[in-house]
């Protein structure tokens, strides 16, 4: 048996759940910060940026709108030459009960509006690195919520057919 066995993957090489990562930069300190797209097999790719030293996430540019790959790219090099944080290896797997909670908490933020705001998977590009979890995982999740709390979230079948489409209700205004 070795004296020093690696037990958990290198963050060099790392890949979370339900990612494909398609460029990773080195910052000052040797941190990681990953370019990746969520693997939803489904159309254009949505990109995000993701710092392993610190906690530094974007899936948005600077207009709000959701960011290509050149864009995550750019992002995550900016993010890197600029970061002084320290290794700190690839962050622990969530619990279920953790990750439910990560996915709820961006669900909530949605009621906010007026009008129902349908949920895409592409929401949740962003949250990957942290949930570490397959779309069928999330897809599942977000049924059970349906099926619980109707009021919060809908569950009805796509005009194509195929699937289900989720809608983040509206805080009943008076």
């Amino acid at each position: 048996m070795p004296l020093f066995t690696r037990t958990a993957p290198a963050h060099e090489t790392w890949t979370p759940e339900g990612t494909v990562v398609s460029q990773r930069y080195r910052a000052l300190e040797g941190v990681t910060v990953l370019v990746f797209t969520a693997d939803t097999g489904q159309g254009a790719s949505r990109y995000a940026a993701a710092c392993l030293g610190c906690t530094y996430r974007a899936d948005r540019n600077a207009r709000g709108n959701v960011m290509t790959e050149p864009e995550a790219a750019q992002d995550a090099n900016a993010h890197a030459t600029a970061c002084r944080a320290v290794p700190r290896g690839v962050p622990a797997r969530p619990d279920d009960t953790e990750a439910a909670r990560l996915i709820r908490t961006r669900l909530w933020a949605r009621r906010y509006g007026s009008t129902p705001h349908q949920v895409r998977l592409s929401d949740f590009t962003g949250l990957r690195v942290d949930l570490q979890r397959p779309t069928a995982w999330i897809k599942d999740l977000l049924s059970e919520i349906a099926q619980a709390d109707p009021g919060f979230l809908t569950a009805t079948p796509s005009s194509s057919g195929q699937g289900v489409r989720f809608t983040v209700q509206p805080f009943a205004r008076p």
